[in-house]
């Protein structure tokens, strides 16, 4: 089947470039990208086959536009003084990767776009991090091994599911809609989770992620059978090599995704007589629930006190005490 086409048209010719540009490396839910110049390159492109996404420059915009055949049209704006409200706009002159995004985004809301099945062979694999007394290394930990793992060329998302994150402050960042949205959607519409996925997640460190739950209780509320049907699409389907889940008794479905991850590292200090005693009663009733095959997989990560202090520098994680020593557990677990 040939692929689905995303169509730029644009006099600004350096833009132009500097748009297919990132998006040929970055190949958003497996588009092909077309660039024109002309709307007249546009119209004859389209005869034969029809575009699902046009971008158009708001000065490059005339009334042969009408004439794409596209399924949907977004106007780039530039100044907002040419009055056109035929179409959805957006700001032209924003990071490429938001762009994208707000396009994407409001592009999955159509009820005639077409449903999208990714081109990934195989299933992405699956890792989770855990820590029985809610360590605060846990997240850095997470973290640091997806941007291990993106460093090395693996394409990772990066799912949190505590209850308070506090990633909007440690990135002075705010989030307009979160990974339950993103669950509740791709429930109602699995088949369009790449055109959703793009429109949401962010990206640190090469590693994209989708931004944590804002109200626990979203979090909370969603069912077992829910995340069983979510990870389902998302591993086979999401376009990924690796979904690391830094994961909390909070999420309805931590068996399930225990049981599920292919690896699962349980976040400690072993000096602490807390943390050993609650890493015990973690492992004594993941027995008593017939859940010895997670113990299998299982592997602690012991996270010294002393490294607090970088664990908040998220993007620099990987070069930081806590990369070395996560660096040092993958190589071992390869080895293996």
């Amino acid at each position: 089947m040939k692929e689905r086409q995303l169509a730029i048209c644009d006099k600004d010719v350096q833009y132009l470039e500097t748009l297919q540009s990132y998006l040929l490396k970055k190949k958003p839910a497996g588009f092909e990208i077309l660039v024109f110049s002309s709307v007249y390159q546009a119209v004859e492109a389209s005869e034969e086959t029809g575009f699902e996404i046009l971008l158009v420059g708001e000065s490059t915009y005339d009334a042969a536009i009408e004439k794409v055949n596209a399924r949907k049209i977004f106007i780039l704006l530039e100044n907002g003084l040419s009055g056109i409200r035929e179409h959805s706009a957006i700001s032209k002159y924003q990071s490429m990767s938001a762009l994208i995004g707000q396009v994407l985004d409001e592009f999955s809301l159509e009820e005639g776009a077409f449903g999208l099945v990714a081109g990934q062979k195989g299933k992405a694999r699956l890792i989770s991090f855990f820590s029985p007394d809610r360590h605060c290394g846990q997240t850095a930990a997470a973290f640091c091994a997806s941007e291990l793992l993106a460093d090395r060329g693996e394409r990772v998302l990066y799912l949190n599911l505590s209850a308070f994150s506090g990633f909007e402050e440690l990135l002075q960042i705010k989030y307009d809609s979160d990974i339950t949205d993103f669950m509740y959607f791709v429930l109602k519409h699995s088949d369009k989770l790449l055109y959703k996925l793009e429109g949401i997640k962010r990206t640190l460190h090469g590693v994209d992620y989708l931004p944590p739950a804002l109200d626990y209780a979203d979090l909370r509320n969603i069912a077992e059978e829910d995340w069983k049907r979510v990870l389902d699409v998302l591993l086979c389907n999401g376009n990924y090599t690796q979904v690391v889940v830094d994961l909390t008794e909070v999420c309805q479905g931590f068996y399930h995704i225990l049981d599920r991850s292919d690896r699962v590292y349980v976040v400690t200090d072993q000096a602490s007589v807390r943390s050993r005693s609650a890493f015990n009663q973690y492992h004594s009733l993941l027995l008593a629930k017939q859940y010895g095959r997670i113990i299998e997989k299982t592997r602690v990560v012991d996270f010294r006190s002393d490294w607090d202090a970088c664990s908040a520098d998220l993007e620099g994680l990987s070069v930081s005490i806590i990369g070395a020593h996560m660096r040092s557990i993958l190589q071992e677990d390869e080895q293996e």
